[in-house]
């Protein structure tokens, strides 16, 4: 087993909208900041990879949590998450394959799901265990980009900002982001 035990830290904005019951300081500013932006994606993405590219990095980057560092890590999860909607389709269209044969629907999904073997047992089929493999490598990447209920609380947005240049006034898109917006009354 690796990693550290126990739950992960709170995010320091978490704690201040929690009410700080510590009462000790809080360093909003602490921890990585980068940039919020969307890296370009990368040319091996499968066409059901590209697709959930370009739908869920408008919804992180609203969020604030994309930068140009997450690229492999954004590719991997759209990578499994293709891959698992080509797995689901194709699992649908034996199913289906078997419902047009005539076959009872309950029946059409245990016989794609299942295989007998020369000894007569039942064995999981490969594309439904290549499907469960895919949904537990998923959820992993959703964890880490805080795309599930449980996992939201575990991430922290960027509170990068923009430098600004004398004599020029920010514009709209450098205004702070994500917990940024939170002022440390302590300071």
């Amino acid at each position: 087993m690796s990693g550290s035990r126990g739950p992960l830290p709170k995010p320091v904005a978490l704690r201040a909208l929690e009410g700080n019951a510590g009462k000790r300081p809080l360093d909003l500013a602490a921890g990585v900041n980068p940039r919020i932006e969307i890296p370009s994606p990368p040319k091996h993405l499968g066409i059901e990879a590209k697709k959930e590219w370009k739908r869920i990095t408008p919804l992180l980057e609203e969020l604030g949590l994309i930068s140009g560092l997450d690229r492999a890590a954004l590719a991997l999860y759209c990578q499994a998450a293709g891959r698992l909607a080509e797995l689901e389709m194709a699992f649908n269209g034996k199913v289906q394959a078997k419902v047009d044969g005539g076959m009872d629907y309950a029946d059409a999904v245990y016989e794609a799901s299942y295989a007998t073997t020369p000894s007569g047992y039942a064995q999981q089929s490969v594309i439904v265990q290549l499907i469960g493999k895919h949904r537990e490598q998923l959820n992993r990447y959703l964890m880490h980009f805080g795309l599930s209920p449980a996992a939201r609380g575990r991430v922290q947005a960027s509170n990068y900002v923009q430098p600004t240049l004398p004599g020029i006034d920010p514009k709209p898109e450098t205004k702070p982001q994500g917990f940024a917006m939170f002022t440390n009354p302590n300071r």
